[in-house]
């Protein structure tokens, strides 16, 4: 036995640790919990990298194939828009003149600039009543916080 124990020092460590917890229970039951609390940490450990890991290997093909369909998508758009100018250019303007603005243009342009000037004057005259409501609203304060002041005075 003793020869069997030399030959595999790994099996004598081992008793030796066993006769040592069997001596000392408390410390040893101590020692054995922080244990399965590490390895339990890292079987979790190994868990969560091998979830992100198959979630990333699951999502890279259907990553791939919405940017193949965003790019043909695209590439189509493209392709139809240019195919619908070179039609309708090609067809439309052929025998025409170049187009003027209508009268409705310069009418609408001078109500448009109308309508400008009457905001900004009704801006200005806002402006105007804004200037005389915050001269009143510093005029209150002042006549209270003086009259705060003689009170605190009188007392």
């Amino acid at each position: 036995m003793n020869d069997w124990l030399n030959q595999n020092r790994s099996i004598f460590q081992l008793a030796q640790i066993i006769s040592w917890a069997a001596n000392h229970p408390i410390i040893s039951i101590i020692i054995l919990l922080f244990l399965l609390a590490i390895i339990g940490s890292i079987i979790q450990a190994i868990g969560r990298l091998i979830e992100s890991a198959s979630r990333t290997i699951l999502q890279v093909p259907l990553k791939l194939i919405l940017a193949i369909i965003k790019f043909s998508f695209s590439s189509f758009t493209q392709i139809s828009n240019l195919a619908i100018k070179k039609l309708s250019g090609s067809h439309i303007y052929e025998n025409k003149l170049p187009i003027l603005p209508s009268e409705n243009y310069q009418i609408n342009h001078l109500e448009k600039q109308q309508r400008l000037q009457e905001i900004s004057q009704r801006l200005s005259e806002i402006q105007k009543e804004q200037n005389e409501l915050f001269k009143e609203a510093a005029e209150l304060l002042a006549k209270s916080k003086i009259e705060n002041e003689q009170e605190i005075i009188e007392k």
